[in-house]
């Protein structure tokens, strides 16, 4: 049976009339222990309003209120509210759908901003449904095993399925909005005529779940900007939360006093507007602000008392007009003196007992105190408690429109120095003073009461006849100070919480903090997991911590225990060691005192890498250079498994790439210099490597160092071996793929495979990998003639081929492949080409006798003949070095000799103390040549040559005196 409940409609507030011009003056001053003159404008208010004060009324509605005839909820600023329940009804099967009506405000609001259930702040998607807190989402998965997968692992298919408990949908309360379209859809009895015109409501649609709502129907709240005001000065209303365009709304609107514009002092509503306005503090923020709710039962006399309270403000009316005055400072108006006195002068030193306090607390409510009626901090003043005998004296000063505990106690203080300014006259002044108004300060100035300009505050004013029939003006005066309205700032903390009682919806949320680092433990590198637990909230009692490996890869559901610790507020450090590398969800949550456990704060997919990452990347590289020598340094890497560098080199002065450069050297871990003799023009490159226990990684990104000049004479291309395109020489698991270039051989060679020619499994072209590596040796040995010192350089093209680099040819799963999805094949060290030499004295074609094979880049070596070799190897059966060009030069420097004062007659031959590499440039001077004498130069050779002189077409017989020079490159040494 459908069960629905049409509560009556929400009761209109009451309407009163404004006060009459018999009451000509009288004012309503904010504060403690209902002071002054609120008597009598309490007693005018309620003459026209005698109905009764409703307790709490003044609060508004905090949760949901039900009933027949429910009074009008007004919010002015912002604030966290209930409503009045007018309609409930449920539907669905089992009547398993509940829907509910809340009339949130009897006018149109400006927004809601936050929705609760119980105590949690929902959250709300486009369609109005609750996503969060996630108790209120019901997510169902279903798991489907699919066909074993290559890799023979069990693998599964996930469907999930949401269901939302709650929707929730506001109506701001226009005069012109419609009736909800979802109720009048689902509902049999709300129908399109049902609009609510002016109210502001929540609709909320609740289905059945005992774990959701184990507590049955939950109370619903909202945080909700309300009416929007008037404000004179600009003309446009809008909301507002400034106190004075409140106060001025309740004076006119139906609810409130129902005054006429025309009766409100504007002028003094914009200066109130200006000061509440005010920034003040650190950080800044408004002076006054006007933020809570009421309901229309309670009487005009109480809600302008309670509106007062948070601007601590003033409120009277005077020659016809409403008019009102925030707590601040103004400059005094009048100044007066004996002269202005009609009468003797009532003069009274300090309040009555009653009326005096030195301590001042009371309650407000807002977003600090979790919206719960709370006290604020006490404000107190020792000075006060002393001169009262020790006796603290407390005055109750509630502010059910104060929000925050910096306003409620910078209006505490005020209404505390206020009432310690404590002398009072009263006394009938002359006409002069009728310009004054309540509110207005003066200086006042009596030679026989010892003031002198001594300020005041007029706190009443009337203007009449007395028995005389003289015109005057009586007024009450009391003592006041600018000191009164300076701000506060005395450190004292507000603590949200002050019951002793324990809110069950109240757990904390911990924070989880993820690193990992590598210790040393007995010579052996172990990678530990680090959770730091964040909890800022006392009212923990217990945190536990749990991990599993993640169920995307592992296929493992449960997760483990970790850890549960005690009470504690800051962090504490959970360690896991000897962690295995790979994915982790990883979740922790608290449980209050009450042993109720929040919600896991859960991180999925943490990729633990302790041990497998790379080292940190080598920085500061750099180098000198003196000589032919290379000096190179670089800052340590800090790694605790750093095991050693690797230092590569590439002739390349510009788009050198570290995969196709040279190893020339591995610097152990400590080092961090390296001396390079006969070094070469080039690119030199370095990179860090941790240990084996974690994988050998290489730092990412290699360090760059460019050479582009060595410090030796000039030199001289000798010969040269070019080896590419044929690449004749002799191969060992070296072979020339299809472009002619050289790369490592696949094992086994078809060839080399033993039994009959279809006793292999597999595909008959299967690659089973390349071979670790291979030797090419030059297909032709160098030669100099003679015993030479040359320098010999290298250079070659190599790239790496990875065959796994084409995506379908990866094997295993997709995202087993390191580093990121694509690579950077100039960055990989997996592969590495070097030239060896070995150099002989002797003559090549004969029996030579041999050095050892040796490595090189650029080297000076004294020797006659040369053989050369090229070293290819891979640490990946995926992966090659290919060379497509290698060659090896001979170079030889410049060299000069010369002779002098050589005499000979005729002819002479010529003889070089060592000879040259090649026939050299000769230059030459003779003395004593007579005239007609000529000469020519024959037999030039690389280890000499002749001269002869000739008068006319005969050999001289003339002595003369040779001097030469011989510029070549090259030196024989024997």
């Amino acid at each position: 049976m459908v069960v629905f409940t049409l509560y009556g409609a929400v009761a209109a507030g009451l309407a009163v009339s404004s006060v009459g011009g018999s009451f000509i003056a009288g004012f309503l001053q904010a504060g403690g222990l209902k002071l002054f003159g609120r008597i009598a404008l309490g007693l005018a208010l309620n003459a026209l309003t005698p109905k009764p004060k409703v307790s709490g009324s003044n609060r508004g509605y905090q949760v949901n209120a039900g009933g027949s005839a429910l009074d009008h909820q007004i919010i002015y600023g912002k604030m966290r509210v209930g409503g009045a329940i007018v309609y409930d009804e449920s539907t669905g099967t089992n009547n398993k759908l509940f829907h509910r009506v809340i009339a949130v405000a009897g006018h149109e609001v400006e927004s809601f901003d936050k929705i609760y259930l119980n105590d949690d702040l929902v959250t709300l998607d486009s369609s109005g449904n609750v996503t969060a807190p996630s108790k209120y989402v019901k997510t169902t998965q279903t798991r489907t095993r699919v066909p074993t997968g290559p890799d023979g692992n069990d693998e599964w298919s996930y469907t999930t399925t949401t269901k939302y408990l709650v929707r929730i949908k506001t109506h701001n309360g226009s005069p012109t909005q419609a009736a909800d379209t979802d109720l009048v859809a689902e509902s049999q009895h709300w129908t399109s005529e049902h609009k609510l015109s002016g109210i502001a409501y929540m609709y909320v649609r609740l289905e059945h779940d005992a774990e959701a709502f184990p507590n049955g129907m939950p109370t619903i709240t909202a945080e909700v900007k309300g009416k929007k005001v008037y404000n004179p000065a600009t003309s446009t209303t809008a909301w507002s939360d400034n106190p004075a365009l409140c106060l001025r709304d309740y004076l006119t609107s139906s609810y409130g006093l129902k005054e006429e514009a025309a009766n409100i002092d504007d002028t003094l509503v914009n200066s109130a507007v200006i000061v509440c306005d005010t920034l003040v503090g650190s950080p800044e923020a408004k002076k006054y602000t006007c933020n809570g709710a009421f309901t229309t039962a309670l009487t005009p006399y109480d809600l302008l008392s309670d509106l007062l309270t948070c601007m601590g403000g003033s409120l009277w009316y005077a020659q016809g007009k409403w008019r009102m005055k925030p707590a601040y400072w103004t400059s005094t108006v009048m100044d007066l003196d004996e002269d202005d006195f009609r009468s003797s002068i009532d003069v009274s030193t300090r309040h009555s007992r009653r009326d005096n306090f030195n301590t001042v607390k009371g309650t407000f409510r807002g977003q600090e105190s979790n919206f719960q009626v709370t006290d604020y901090p006490q404000v107190t003043d020792s000075a006060f408690v002393s001169a009262d005998g020790g006796q603290e004296s407390v005055a109750d000063v509630d502010l059910p429109f104060t929000d925050n505990s910096i306003e409620a106690r910078r209006i505490a203080r005020i209404s505390l120095e206020s009432n310690r300014q404590q002398l009072t006259i009263n006394a009938a002044f002359g006409l002069r003073t009728l310009g004054l108004q309540v509110g207005d300060n003066v200086r006042l100035t009596n030679t026989r009461f010892g003031w002198t300009n001594k300020e005041f505050q007029v706190l009443a004013w009337s203007f009449g006849l007395t028995d005389g029939l003289d015109l005057q003006v009586n007024m009450t005066l009391r003592e006041t100070a600018e000191s009164v309205y300076d701000e506060v700032d005395d450190g004292i903390v507000y603590e949200r919480d002050n019951t002793t009682l324990l809110s069950p919806f109240e757990v904390p949320n911990l924070g989880i903090n993820i690193s990992t680092e590598l210790r040393k433990v007995k010579g052996k590198t172990l990678g530990v997991l680090l959770l730091d637990i964040n909890n800022t909230d006392n009212i923990l009692e217990t945190a536990e911590v749990q991990i599993r490996k993640s169920l995307v890869e592992f296929n493992e559901p449960d997760f483990t225990s970790v850890a549960t610790m005690g009470a504690f507020v800051g962090t504490e450090r959970v360690e896991i060691v000897a962690i295995e590398e790979t994915l982790y969800d990883i979740r922790a949550r608290a449980t209050n005192s009450l042993g109720v456990p929040g919600e896991w704060n859960t991180i999925s997919n943490y990729p633990v890498e302790a041990l497998g990452a790379p080292p940190a990347d080598v920085t500061n590289f750099d180098g000198n250079v003196v000589g032919s020598n290379l000096f190179l340094s670089w800052t340590p890497v800090s790694d605790l498994d750093l095991a050693h560098y690797v230092i590569r080199y590439s002739h390349l002065t510009s788009g050198a790439v570290y995969s196709e450069a040279e190893n020339i050297a591995q610097v152990p871990v400590g080092s961090s210099t390296l001396a390079l003799q006969n070094a070469g023009v080039g690119t030199y490159f370095i990179k860090a490597v941790d240990d084996t226990t974690s994988g050998s990684n290489e730092s990412e990104n290699p360090a760059v160092f460019v050479v582009t000049s060595i410090g030796i004479g000039d030199l001289n291309v000798v010969a040269t071996l070019t080896e590419n395109p044929s690449f004749a020489g002799v191969k060992s698991n070296v072979v020339i793929n299809d472009d002619s270039y050289l790369e490592l051989a696949t094992i086994p060679l078809f060839d080399d495979a033993t039994g009959n020619f279809d006793d292999r499994s597999g595909l008959f072209d299967d690659f089973t990998g390349y071979a670790s590596s291979g030797i090419y040796y030059f297909s032709n040995d160098l030669d100099l003639g003679q015993k030479y010192t040359s320098r010999l350089n290298f250079s070659f093209t190599s790239t790496r081929f990875d065959r796994t680099d084409l995506f379908d040819s990866a094997t295993g799963n997709f995202d087993d492949r390191a580093g990121v999805f694509d690579g950077d094949p100039t960055a990989f060290g997996d592969t590495s080409v070097s030239l060896q030499l070995r150099h002989t004295d002797d003559d090549p074609t004969g029996t030579p006798t041999w050095s050892d094979w040796q490595a090189f880049s650029v080297s000076d070596i004294t020797a006659r003949a040369f053989e050369f070799r090229l070293l290819l190897s891979s640490t990946d059966t995926n992966v090659t070095p290919v060379v497509s060009a290698l060659s090896v030069t001979v170079d030889m420097p410049d060299r000069t000799t010369s002779g002098s004062d050589i005499t000979f007659t005729g002819t002479t031959n010529v003889t070089f103390d060592d000879a040259f590499a090649a026939t050299p440039a000769i230059g030459l001077s003779l003395a004593n040549l007579t005239n007609g004498d000529r000469y020519t130069i024959t037999n030039k050779t690389r280890t000499g040559f002749t001269i002869n002189t000739f008068t006319g077409g005969s050999a001289s017989t003339n002595s003369v005196t040779l001097d030469y020079v011989a510029k070549g490159y090259g030196k024989e040494l024997t």
